[in-house]
């Protein structure tokens, strides 16, 4: 459908620690609106919303999936959202294209660490919230010690909107409180949707949760407390608009109980989404800046306003191409329009829009502000960017996208296949929001960067199934650097050579020394009476400055080094700039030998937030490796280590941290700056390198 009014619009994602249910409870509101024809089933690789090659293998979402749905006249815009810690990029941008959010809790295994974690994104962004807990009607459920854990571990005001009528395998269905209607017995279809009368045998409990409900909602609202005190009730329809206004402010969070498999609790469910969730006309006004004048602006979610669109998702199809999807934040978008991308100033197309239920896609005219529709083939834009009228550039300011701080140098069997690997590996860091791949200057390695090993597990192996090269994920190397700890004075380089006809000859003497650390090399010219003539004195230096980039320990470049040319000698005919380059090498190498020459290693400043109960191990794992911690703040429950560690020591952290604060640890790190190594560290470096100095014989 095309909705032509904002109120007719729901946009809400579902968000959850991995293997709560999300998808299958999509799928099941899905089927049961007749947005397809069966119900898709994770188990059997049957979804329509986890159809990627990667995600039927894995039996796992690992990438926002976006679908849309019909209830009782509104269009209903569903984000199905990665639970798996490795792919939350996804997650955190889609959540900057929501009105509201379904926190996804199983019954069976309660609050998880990602669960807290979208918890406090969601939260932290101001979003209305409902909880659906799922999975109760499978064995060992128990949905009210899931409800009590919610409560307890997230320290929100729940309100009980159902009875679910038996649990575990018993479970029979749900009973709405609100409005006193029951879906007890079959499982629920497009044809039995139907609502039933409350069975007497429920009816005093019902009562019961009702009352408890209506003195939730009378405390949220002066106007409402004294009507309740007054009136010892809520009419029917102070209830309903007591708790619109009570989730669009966060003042309540309803619970529901769901089974996306059965399906049963979901016609309920999206009776709430239509009717509780806030339209996005109700949005806070979105904020960024001017995209010309870098000052903060604003915009209102108003189709009076000039057009911009969030991009919050893009997919791109061996076949089909790309596909961005994006939410329309203010004005009306057509096919064919002319817009501006603000966050590379690019002008960019809009090619057709479509409605898209998995590989389903319908065409539609146009989408108004609070739509949510896919874009095709968008040439410059990607994942987290705005487009907008270019006479009123708008910037929006979407979501921080966690860092990708899990690094694995690229490895390639055989050669040739360099460039096609890096290709596809820069295409899916444009799909892939939580993906960074560069270059290492120092080592000229192919480096890929995710959030964390299953993440770049995927994603090798989503290049061999794209374009058929094998290739595999080893440590990145280092990027150390050498330096000197001592001086040398009075070094000599000679380059000597006859082979018939014109000799190559080149003298020259030098003093070594160490800069202070980030200063980089220093030449000074000190040759007096023409000792070399003028135009050779740079050949001297480029000598030099290649002698430095091959290294003198381990291969690794070498900085923050002054050399004094002092003196030297030429021939009228023999010298040139190819001898006295060779005569700067010499006299470099055999001066650093002298000068006492140590290996640097780059020193990363991290920033470690976890539960305060694990600051003991935190801090002695740091210590045992070489870090140093350098302060620590304590936020709630929550403790942030700040430290200094070398980077050799942390590539393996992420696994580490999990296992510690059994997943609910976060870091961050980036490089800081270069330190000696320790001599034992030093001396492995160097032996694993196999480097040797090269003799400069020609």
């Amino acid at each position: 459908m095309s909705a032509t009014s904002k109120g007719d619009i729901r946009n809400i994602a579902l968000i959850g620690h991995k293997g709560s249910g999300k998808t299958s409870l999509a799928e099941a509101m899905l089927y049961v609106a007749k947005a397809t024809p069966k119900l898709g089933r994770v188990d059997d690789k049957s979804s329509v919303l986890d159809d990627a090659a990667e995600e039927k293998e894995h039996g796992a979402t690992l990438e926002t999936s976006v679908a849309h749905l019909a209830w009782n006249g509104k269009k209903v815009n569903l984000l199905d959202t990665p639970g798996e810690g490795s792919f939350l990029a996804e997650t955190r941008l889609a959540l900057g294209a929501v009105d509201a959010v379904i926190l996804v809790v199983s019954a069976k295994d309660g609050v998880q660490p990602i669960t807290e974690r979208v918890f406090a994104w969601a939260r932290a962004l101001e979003l209305p919230m409902l909880i659906v807990v799922t999975k109760v009607d499978v064995e060992n459920a128990v949905p009210d010690e899931a409800v009590a854990e919610i409560k307890a571990r997230l320290k929100v005001p729940l309100a009980v909107m159902e009875i679910p009528v038996g649990e575990g395998s018993a479970f029979q269905g749900v009973i709405a409180v609100r409005n006193r209607k029951a879906w007890i017995g079959k499982p629920e279809t497009p044809a039995t949707i139907a609502a039933s009368p409350v069975p007497d045998a429920h009816t005093k409990a019902v009562e019961a949760a009702r009352g408890k409900l209506v003195d939730d909602v009378a405390g949220t609202s002066d106007a409402l407390t004294e009507s309740y005190l007054n009136e010892g009730d809520l009419t029917q329809e102070q209830l309903d608009q007591g708790l619109r206004d009570a989730v669009k402010t966060s003042a309540v969070v309803p619970v529901y109980f769901a089974s996306g498999t059965r399906p049963s609790g979901i016609a309920a469910l999206l009776n709430a989404i239509v009717e509780l969730v806030p339209p996005p006309e109700s949005h806070a006004i979105w904020k960024g800046m001017h995209a010309t004048k870098k000052t903060d602006a604003e915009r209102l979610p108003s189709a009076a306003a000039p057009t911009a669109l969030y991009v919050f998702k893009t997919s791109i199809d061996q076949h089909a191409g790309r596909t961005s999807f994006a939410r329309v934040l203010s004005g009306s978008i057509k096919a064919d329009m002319a817009l501006l991308n603000t966050s590379n100033a690019h002008p960019e197309r809009l090619g057709k829009l479509f409605n898209v239920v998995g590989k389903e896609a319908r065409s539609v005219d146009d989408a108004v502000a609070g739509d949510i529709v896919a874009l095709a083939k968008l040439k410059s834009t990607h994942s987290g960017q705005t487009l907008s009228d270019e006479k009123a550039p708008f910037l929006y300011t979407a979501p921080e996208v966690p860092p990708a701080l899990f690094s694995r140098g690229v490895q390639l069997d055989g050669k040739g296949s360099e460039d096609k690997v890096g290709t596809a590996l820069h295409r899916l860091a444009e799909e892939d929001p939580g993906l960074a791949v560069h270059l290492d200057e120092g080592t000229r390695e192919l480096v890929v960067s995710g959030l964390g090993a299953l993440h770049l597990e995927i994603t090798v192996e989503r290049i061999r199934r794209r374009i058929g090269v094998d290739c595999r994920l080893g440590p990145p190397h280092i990027a150390y650097k050498e330096t000197l700890s001592g001086t040398a004075s009075g070094v000599e380089g000679k380059h000597k050579k006859q082979s018939g006809g014109h000799g190559q000859f080149g003298v020259c003497y030098i003093d070594i020394a160490p800069l202070d650390r980030g200063e980089g090399f220093l030449f000074e010219d000190a040759v007096v009476g023409g000792a070399i003539p003028r135009q050779f004195i740079p050949s001297v230096e480029k000598g030099i400055v290649k002698a430095m980039a091959r290294g003198f320990l381990a291969g690794f470049p070498m900085v923050d080094v002054k050399v004094r040319l002092l003196d030297g000698k030429y021939h009228d005919v023999d010298s040139s700039d190819a001898a006295f380059q060779m005569a700067g090498s010499k006299a470099f190498k055999a001066a650093a030998a002298q000068a006492h020459p140590v290996l640097l290693e780059p020193i990363v400043k991290m920033r470690v937030t976890a539960p305060s109960a694990a600051m003991g191990d935190i801090i002695g794992d740091i210590n045992s490796r070489r870090g140093r911690i350098s302060g620590t703040d304590t936020i709630d429950d929550s403790t942030i280590v700040n430290a200094y560690v070398p980077l050799a020591e942390v590539l393996e952290y992420e696994s580490k941290l999990k296992s510690m604060t059994q997943g609910k640890g976060t870091f961050s790190m980036a490089v800081d700056h270069l330190d000696v190594c320790p001599p034992a560290v030093q001396d492995k470096v160097i032996k694993d390198s196999g480097f040797k100095v090269e003799t400069d014989e020609e």
